[in-house]
């Protein structure tokens, strides 16, 4: 079944690679200003296309914000995964979290720092809160399927997996504000009380 932009294309109408184009510009738009500095005008000079393409592939300027958002959010939970590999315990699996985001935000610190400024704004927005829903429930079907895997009670993955969840996104908002030796040894001390917290919920 051919896709709502391949119909939009029309039959015999090969790609151009504008709609490429304007979500790679959208997300290193936001990566540089955020979502307050986000405008069609700079998305467009970025893409090399006429802004009016933005509306006609993402339907408003909350449609590429959701779509980069969810580009993001696969970025995260595939480092996440990465890290994660085969865990055989409560405490490997929150390790991995928080060594899946680090590695994020050593690549690109802009990262994490656009996933959180989106989450902020996706209280008052409902196309961007629905585009992180849609990334959340990634990164839970990844938590909670290793979680079972390594024995915990039916009745306890969903609140360990939401504990895991908030734990490592407070972890990853302390690190991008981390400056001085001090700010990251107090963070290296949070990241282990917090994985041993994590692994006595599970005794």
């Amino acid at each position: 079944m051919p896709t709502a932009t391949e119909e939009k294309r029309g039959p015999g109408r090969p790609s151009t690679g504008a709609r490429d184009r304007v979500l790679e510009a959208g997300l290193e738009t936001l990566l540089e200003e955020g979502y307050a500095g986000l405008s069609y005008a700079k998305v467009a000079e970025k893409a090399g296309e006429n802004k009016s393409l933005i509306s006609y592939y993402f339907g408003s300027k909350q449609g590429l914000v959701g779509e980069v958002a969810q580009q993001v959010g696969r970025r995260i939970t595939e480092a996440v995964v990465l890290e994660l590999g085969e865990p055989e315990s409560v405490r490997q699996i929150a390790s991995g979290m928080i060594s899946g985001l680090w590695k994020v935000m050593d690549e690109d610190k802009r990262i994490a720092r656009l996933y959180f400024d989106l989450s902020a704004v996706s209280v008052v927005d409902d196309e961007i809160r629905l585009a992180l829903q849609k990334v959340k429930a990634q990164w839970r079907e990844v938590i909670t399927g290793d979680l079972a895997q390594v024995g915990v009670p039916a009745g306890e993955v969903e609140a360990l997996e939401a504990f895991l969840l908030a734990g490592v996104q407070g972890l990853g908002i302390e690190r991008l504000s981390a400056e001085t030796p001090e700010d990251f040894a107090r963070l290296d001390a949070a990241r282990d009380m917090f994985i041993r917290a994590a692994d006595s919920l599970s005794d």
